[in-house]
């Protein structure tokens, strides 16, 4: 905002200063108002004729007249003039006014008299007379205030702050304005709500005619006032038909009508005529300016709009050069417009005349925006056609179809790509000559060409030229030509759901050149159409199965799978998603059977004595079943959903690789989803068996969570009972125990085992050593504790059958005894412990307790030795 825009508001707020002061006069009776009124009024209208007077002047002698357009002569009067307006309506207003202050009845009482009227007619009521300095003070402060609120940047938040300051000077109106002294009286508040309505057309003229745009600021300042004064006149009171609310309702629904629905169009309308008004001045410069402000406000305004469009095709060369500045406020696509409207007349050929006019707008253009060199070398060539110029042209189009050509800006030189490759294979049969397909089929222009005919159609969807190069040139493209454009990244113009069409209709032809067009498309499609690649790739490789094709059949399932990667599988469809990890299952399957394909082949090398060959075999064998194995995680880790089943191969490759710790963590993980799998079961049994402790130890805690150290306590005692075990069960019972060892060293089930295999293996003394450790050991609980009382009663069975010591097999015996498992057995064992000590007391009782169970295996030999110790 400029320093004549706070001038603007500063004199409307003088203005509604020395208005107030003029309404606080309030007359007594009606006849002193009126001609109070009339007094005041009509210097106002006087200085407002004299402004508008002036400003007329102005406007003939810049060329205007009123006959050319009788209703918006008068409005350019206004709006171009706003200093005379302003000068006129305050200077009259400051006439009114002081005429009647007591200093002023020597001149002003001739002036009164020149109309019939005494001084005492226009004379100021005390003690208003006495305020005229600070209602004027005031009116300047006020309106610095609205200068300083009109440039809060925020019109939403000036928006509400003025309907609120609108609503609050309305409510202290009717609060307070009856506890003014001398406003008691409705009839004084009636004439002082008129007075100051009276001014209110005065100070929108001010606002309408002004150079700042007008905003909020003037229209909460109107409402203001039209509610104040509304309440002044008791408007409820005259009009009980509208409600006790209405000097208030009425100026805020002005306030938000006008707001939002006038003021705005109210704007854009003022800029456009001040344009239409320079422009017929010839001041082409200001009519840029005042259009391209309004298609600011409102870019979709068709007045603003066309106003500049007319000025740029009526625009010549010789008022540029005579304006400078306009070079500067110039649209440049509009004046390439006018180029184009010079060199393309409707029905006709351009004269030499207009070939030349156009000629040096596209200089202007050129020297001024160079970005536009593309359209300006594409007009040009359309100028050198019509002056048969054929070489010149060709020489210019074939510049601009060269991606390489430098200075062209890309997004410009892609909007008329499609009307300068139309000339040089269609139209113009001198440019097919010297340019035409020989120029196409040039590396990357066909897919530009491609790009350029996909710009056009989105554009002009029925344009039949752009349809018939879209067949023509997919049919024609190569899938290199499509590689090669796309190594920078994904062609943008590009119909890949146009190539799969394409490409649905030949993978299945029986010819075999045809098939591979299609199956060509389809890999473009794929690549292009990441959301459905998976299914296209997976569709190219069930082609390339069917015809036997292995090798390609792979690769089109590992696209599947890199496409998917690349959108993120947890992001692809349902049914694109199942394709993807189909694509993992499948190239998970071929990476298994060229691995096994290996194995056999290192079988046979081996029995052929080729020690070396098959362990190159076997290698290569195991990179396969590492490839499987990645295919699989790859399938767990993105949500596939035969869980089981990854497991369980996983399981058998990690085998294969020799890998028995992943293998075991793959069948646990497995055991979780089906508990009874009977294939995971035994795939337990041998991968327990196949871990060593020494691997086991470097990973124990990261494996802890998943061991299952039960199973190999209740594996080895299970093995350790076996009857008739020879020295394999043995040795897995101790692998068993080394593992437990590893993972639970101070269990008591862990230890016992370990015992075990001791004993059977010979080892007495360091078997009975940790027994021994294992019973001076906590008993626990569950199964630690069913081990304790285990430990106790081998070691009870031990002292007394092989270390002859009774006695402390009658301690393991007895502590065993108060197990819930034992029974007549235990009792057994406690009596022969009495007997080889000599207590036969203690030796029948026991014995007598065993014969209390009949059906008992021991019964007759409790007999028996009770026969022996002489009780029967």
């Amino acid at each position: 905002m400029t320093s004549w825009h706070r001038n603007e508001y500063i004199l409307k707020g003088v203005f509604l200063g020395l208005w107030v002061f003029f309404a606080l006069q309030v007359p007594g009776g009606p006849t002193d108002a009126w001609v109070d009124i009339a007094w005041v009024v009509g210097w106002v209208c006087a200085g407002l004729a004299v402004g508008l007077a002036a400003g007329t002047a102005l406007q003939v002698s810049r060329g205007l007249r009123p006959w050319h357009n009788w209703v918006a002569f008068p409005l350019m009067v206004l709006l171009e003039s706003p200093t005379f307006i302003y000068a006129g309506i305050v200077s009259g207003l400051l006439v009114g006014v002081l005429s009647g202050t007591a200093g002023a009845e020597p001149w002003a009482g001739d002036l009164a008299g020149a109309f019939g009227l005494t001084f005492a007619d226009i004379r100021h009521t005390p003690p208003a007379g006495e305020w005229l300095g600070y209602c004027a003070f005031g009116g300047a402060v006020l309106g610095l205030a609205l200068y300083r609120f009109r440039q809060v940047p925020d019109r939403t938040r000036r928006f509400w702050i003025g309907l609120g300051v609108a609503a609050l000077m309305v409510y202290l109106a009717d609060q307070y304005v009856a506890r003014v002294p001398g406003l008691d009286d409705p009839a004084r508040r009636f004439n002082l709500g008129a007075y100051i309505l009276l001014g209110l057309p005065f100070f929108y003229l001010l606002t309408f005619c002004g150079e700042s745009e007008e905003s909020e600021v003037e229209i909460m300042t109107f409402c203001a006032a039209l509610g104040v004064g509304l309440h002044l006149m008791g408007f409820a009171k005259q009009f009980p038909g509208l409600g006790a609310a209405a000097p208030f309702l009425i100026p805020v629904t002005l306030y938000f009508v006008y707001a939002t629905r006038i003021m705005p169009g109210l704007r854009v309308f003022k800029h456009v005529l001040r344009g239409y008004g320079y422009m017929n001045l010839g001041r082409l410069t200001l009519a840029v300016q005042f259009f391209n402000r309004a298609l600011e406000l409102d870019p979709r305004s068709p007045l603003a709009g066309q106003g500049l469009v007319a000025l740029h095709n009526n625009l010549t060369l010789s008022q540029i050069d005579s304006d400078p500045q306009l070079v500067s406020a110039l649209d440049f696509t509009l004046c390439l417009d006018r180029a184009t409207a010079l060199l393309m007349p409707a029905g006709t050929v351009p004269t030499p005349t207009q070939r030349a006019e156009a000629e040096r707008f596209l200089s202007l253009v050129e020297q001024k925006k160079p970005a536009y060199l593309a359209q300006i070398d594409y007009l040009r060539v359309v100028s050198l056609m019509h002056a048969k110029q054929y070489d010149a042209a060709a020489e210019t189009l074939a510049r601009l179809l060269s991606p390489e050509t430098p200075g062209y800006h890309p997004v410009v030189r892609g909007r008329v790509l499609f009307d300068a490759w139309d000339l040089a294979l269609r139209l113009h049969p001198k440019l097919v000559e010297r340019l035409g397909w020989d120029e196409l089929n040039k590396p990357g222009r066909r897919m530009e060409l491609i790009a350029a005919t996909e710009r056009k159609l989105a554009a002009e969807p029925t344009n039949p030229a752009a349809k018939e190069y879209r067949t023509m040139l997919y049919a024609q493209l190569a899938e290199g030509e499509f590689i090669a454009a796309a190594a920078a990244g994904r062609p943008k113009d590009f119909s890949f759901e146009y190539v799969e069409q394409l490409g649905l209709a030949l993978v299945d032809d029986a010819d075999p050149d045809r098939r591979e067009r299609g199956m060509g498309y389809m890999r473009i499609a794929g690549r292009g159409l990441p959301d459905k690649g998976p299914g296209i790739f997976v569709k190219l490789a069930q082609v390339y199965d069917k015809h036997g094709d292995a090798e390609n059949a792979r690769k089109s399932y590992e696209s599947a799978k890199q496409v998917g990667l690349a959108v993120g599988p947890r992001e692809l469809y349902r049914d694109q998603k199942a394709f993807y990890t189909d694509a993992l299952r499948k190239l998970a399957a071929l990476a298994e059977a060229k691995g096994n394909e290996l194995l056999a082949a290192a079988e046979e090398a081996a029995a052929r004595g080729d020690a070396d060959g098959a362990a190159g075999r076997r290698a290569e064998a195991h990179a396969h079943f590492e490839t499987a194995i990645a295919e699989w995680r790859q399938y767990l880790e993105d949500g596939g959903p035969a869980a089981l089943d990854a497991y369980r191969k996983l399981a058998e490759f990690y085998g294969k690789t020799g890998d028995a710790l992943n293998a075991l963590l793959m069948t646990e993980t497995g055991l979780t989803y089906s508990s009874t799998d009977t294939d995971l079961l035994k795939k337990k049994d041998t991968f327990y068996y196949s871990v060593e402790p020494e691997r086991l130890e470097k990973v124990k805690d990261r494996v802890v969570r998943w061991f299952d150290v039960s199973y190999c306590v209740k594996k080895a005692m299970s093995v350790l009972n076996t009857k008739d075990g020879g020295a394999d069960l043995l040795d897995w019972a101790a692998h068993l125990s080394a593992l437990a060892r590893v993972m639970k060293p101070t269990s008591n089930g862990v230890r016992l085992i370990e015992a075990r295999v001791l004993l059977r293996k010979g080892e007495r003394d360091a078997g009975v050593a940790i027994l021994e450790d294992v019973r001076e050991a906590e008993k626990g609980s569950g199964e630690e504790q069913e081990a304790w009382y285990t430990t106790t009663k081998l070691l009870g069975q031990l002292y007394l059958e092989e270390f002859s010591r009774p006695d402390l097999a009658l301690k393991c015996y007895s502590d065993y005894k108060d197990y819930h498992k034992s029974g007549a057995d235990t009792i057994y064992q406690i009596a022969k412990c009495y007997e080889a000590q000599g207590d036969t007391p203690n030796a029948i009782k026991f014995y007598s307790a065993v014969t209390a169970y009949e059906g008992h295996t021991l019964y007759w030999d409790a007999k028996e030795a009770l026969r022996r110790l002489g009780k029967e």
